[in-house]
């Protein structure tokens, strides 16, 4: 799979397309976390494309082929996807799914432009104000959380992450899903993206942002979390429910870590075809 060169006002950001040029398919817009990158979406782009959508993965800024300059806040990611989308689909509503990072940016881009989606799934990352709130509740958490404190430290924490090829975000991939071995390809892609775009996926936990109001949003959400995350407990994700005016389901998966979609696959595509088939104008 290559990247698409997808060119908006914010810049021109690298996106894998599934489903062929002049789709006309629902598209299903796919948004990564840390540590990875748009090609953790391609197993179950696979799926979605045969079940009848179009699947748009993109990499967020800081993160090559995307744009390395500009800021990196909050703010200004939710900016990008925005323009992304506008330049993917500018007329017709698009299904949003995001995880980790990507979910957290989720949320302020559904209530800014809920026009732009019809329905989301978001994986491993709740509100931010829902996580400032709760994360405070839970020793467990604070301690979980201690890499974004680490982050603070600049260049010296961009040094250590990127040393020993790697090693800090090997521990961090065992941390947060115990119970998955993440496929040696997969990891070595991953290390070959950290390392051509290094310091931006990390100083993106330097640029701010995170102070998200919880406004309402209107757009039917499945958020998803697992008992076994050793980045996010889905403590985080309690009360959120009460900002969602339409349909909003919260499900808890058994022996699942921080990475639904690769831990489990199959049940993740199938969570996600069977929420946003429910819309109208599914395939």
């Amino acid at each position: 799979m290559s990247w698409t060169q997808v060119r908006t006002p914010r810049g021109t950001f690298g996106v894998r397309l599934h489903g062929g040029p002049g789709n006309v398919s629902p598209l299903v817009v796919c948004v990564h976390g840390f540590p990875d990158d748009a090609s953790t979406w391609d197993g179950l782009a696979e799926v979605l494309v045969s079940a009848g959508y179009q699947v748009a993965a993109m990499n967020l800024r800081g993160y090559v082929p995307s744009p390395q300059a500009g800021p990196l806040g909050l703010d200004d990611l939710v900016a990008d996807l925005l323009a992304v989308i506008d330049a993917l689909s500018p007329r017709a509503p698009v299904h949003l799914v995001g995880h980790d990072y990507g979910a957290q940016l989720a949320y302020p881009t559904l209530a800014r432009a809920p026009h732009r989606f019809r329905r989301a799934v978001l994986l491993s990352g709740a509100h931010p104000a829902f996580v400032q709130r709760n994360a405070r509740r839970s020793l467990r958490q604070l301690w979980m959380s201690r890499y974004i404190v680490f982050f603070q430290l600049g260049r010296r924490a961009d040094r250590r992450v990127a040393a020993d090829d790697f090693a800090y975000v090997d521990r961090l991939w065992r941390r947060w899903s115990p119970a998955f071995h993440f496929p040696a390809e997969h990891r070595e892609h991953m290390k070959n993206t950290l390392r051509a775009s290094m310091p931006g996926p990390v100083a993106m936990y330097r640029a701010g942002g995170f102070s998200v109001p919880a406004e309402p949003i209107p757009v039917p959400t499945l958020y998803i979390t697992g008992t076994d995350d050793g980045c996010a407990l889905p403590l985080l994700a309690e009360g959120q429910n009460a900002l969602f005016t339409h349909e909003y389901r919260n499900e808890t998966w058994q022996g699942v870590g921080h990475f639904p979609h690769l831990e489990q696959p199959q049940r993740t595509v199938a969570a996600i075809t069977s929420w946003i088939a429910a819309s109208s104008g599914s395939p």
